[in-house]
């Protein structure tokens, strides 16, 4: 959109400095009215290097190729293709023998520089998957009629019967990698794990948005199977390794205060 701009006045006036009326205008438009009739230049400012840095784990394995990062650990396989974004990905080696990855974007504007950090995150949610898998727990909401979840196909399928009394019965396949566990501690939850944070998530919004009431006002009638907790899998190992490094505090606080005068 460069080259000469030429305006024609309310008044008739072309003379941009003499014309009533037109201030506004050209503040409205961000531009000096001294400079109307000379060049428009393209005003939109450009980033030299937009560049974010992420740690990888010792027992994680990263390899980039094409934009494709691929993602191994202890959990399983990951794979994602960022060639639909603008940005530099490769893998360095550390004075320290750890690797890390840097994800770089050169001469980027104000709205595509906002890529590389989202390129990063989802690099760090598949690494946490590898390592530690995503759980979400859901749990019924209902003021009369109460909801029956039933678990299928060894936590594959995922039956909801007696919905506001309906007699339809809603079954949802979990997504690749997803499964689904009935908490038969906790009345009316369900939780939904996995390593892929996507399909996870994913899974838990098809299941909320079946179960909706229909032609009814919706401030109302609240029934429904709704998010309550997101976090990660806790796995036996990690968390008597937690109840350790609790007992560890707690004795070098103990320590602390006996010999303190």
């Amino acid at each position: 959109n460069e080259g000469f701009f030429f305006f024609q006045a309310e008044d008739g006036i072309r003379d941009p400095l003499w014309s009533r009326g037109l201030g506004d205008v050209y503040k409205r438009q961000g531009i000096n009215a001294e400079y109307m009739g000379l060049f428009i230049f393209n005003r939109q400012m450009k980033y030299l290097l937009t560049r974010e840095e992420i740690i990888i784990p010792k027992d994680v394995e990263i390899s980039v190729k094409a934009r494709t990062v691929t993602v191994k650990g202890p959990k399983g396989k990951l794979f994602k293709s960022f060639k639909h974004v603008a940005v530099d990905i490769q893998i360095v080696d550390q004075k320290d023998g750890t690797k890390k990855m840097i994800i770089e974007m050169w001469f980027g504007s104000y709205q595509s520089k906002a890529a590389v950090k989202s390129v990063a995150s989802v690099v760090q949610n598949m690494i946490d998957g590898v390592i530690k898998g995503h759980k979400y727990k859901m749990k019924c909401v209902y003021a009369h009629f109460p909801i029956t979840l039933n678990v299928m196909d060894g936590g594959k399928t995922l039956e909801v019967r007696n919905y506001v009394g309906e007699r339809q019965v809603r079954k949802f396949a979990m997504m690749e990698g997803c499964t689904v566990f009935k908490n038969e501690a906790v009345k009316d939850q369900i939780e939904i794990s996995g390593i892929d944070l996507e399909n996870v998530s994913q899974t838990c919004a098809l299941i909320q948005q079946a179960a909706v009431v229909k032609h009814k006002d919706n401030r109302k009638f609240l029934d429904g199977i709704y998010v309550s907790e997101q976090g990660f899998i806790q796995d036996k190992q990690m968390i008597l390794c937690q109840l350790l490094t609790l007992h560890i505090h707690i004795e070098n606080i103990a320590c602390l205060l006996y010999t303190s005068p």
